[in-house]
């Protein structure tokens, strides 16, 4: 027999062929209705193509480099049990809070324009939903103001900065909603969908895309009903923004948020 054979298809043995499209929405990898759009390999060689950043958390720093932690009495670490998930913590005194931001709240990352197409997804979980309690996960601008008390005392209330994503606000004990919101600096927050989802305390995936000028959202893989444009008012155009992950306790019970992975690219 010769060392090189060449083998039809037929004689290959092959059953199928599975793609990205014919995953389950909420499987562990990414959106591929979100990222069709963004060919990440390719931008990993060819930064001319767009840039792309992301983190599956095998290691967590922090206390420095790239991420910046805020809030009172917030902890994020890696799981002992699970090295690639961060484990965000506000202990359990009422109002404890923990505020991770990318970049150390430096520098940003996507610019929340009209013209260059970006996404951003991340896999989370909530410890509970039932209590008092406010979350964020989506991009804000660094510039302004995520540090402590990005949500407000009692009210759970998102201070009013440039940002963009998912939020859950509960005051009081009640069933935990994810809302799809905006909100612009001197100017206010926006509800896109109030009742995007039903919170769960499982692995969800939460993620947008911004393809010419339009921002939808998307949970579970599932496209969201409600989207928004660049041009809606109190969107905040233009500004430069980094991911963000925040947890604040509203009673005497701790809350936890784990980051499973996120991801964010823009085209050039």
């Amino acid at each position: 027999m010769p060392r090189y054979q060449k083998l039809s298809v037929d004689e290959l043995n092959v059953n199928k062929i599975i793609t990205n499209k014919a995953l389950g929405a909420n499987d562990y990898g990414l959106t591929p209705e979100i990222w069709e759009s963004f060919p990440l390999m390719n931008m990993l060689v060819d930064p001319t193509i767009g840039i792309t950043a992301g983190d599956d958390f095998a290691s967590v720093a922090v206390t420095g480099f790239p991420y910046a932690i805020a809030g009172a009495n917030g902890t994020a670490v890696s799981l002992t049990t699970a090295p690639s998930i961060l484990l965000m913590t506000a202990p359990g005194t009422d109002n404890d809070e923990c505020f991770v931001t990318y970049n150390n709240a430096l520098s940003g990352l996507i610019t929340l324009n009209a013209t260059k197409n970006w996404a951003f997804e991340a896999r989370v979980k909530v410890s509970q939903i039932t209590t008092a309690q406010g979350v964020f996960v989506g991009l804000a601008g660094p510039s302004s103001g995520v540090g402590a008390d990005f949500m407000t005392d009692n009210t759970m209330a998102l201070k009013v900065i440039d940002l963009l994503g998912f939020q859950i606000i509960a005051a009081t004990d009640v069933a935990a909603i994810w809302q799809t919101i905006h909100a612009k600096t001197s100017g206010a927050r926006v509800a896109v969908d109030s009742t995007a989802a039903t919170a769960a305390v499982s692995f969800v995936k939460l993620g947008m895309k911004c393809i010419s000028g339009t921002v939808s959202f998307f949970y579970n893989g599932a496209l969201l009903d409600t989207q928004v444009k660049t041009t809606a008012e109190n969107f905040p155009l233009d500004v430069v923004v980094n991911p963000v992950f925040a947890t604040k306790c509203g009673s005497g019970a701790a809350n936890t948020l784990q980051v499973d992975w996120w991801r964010a690219a823009q085209l050039r």
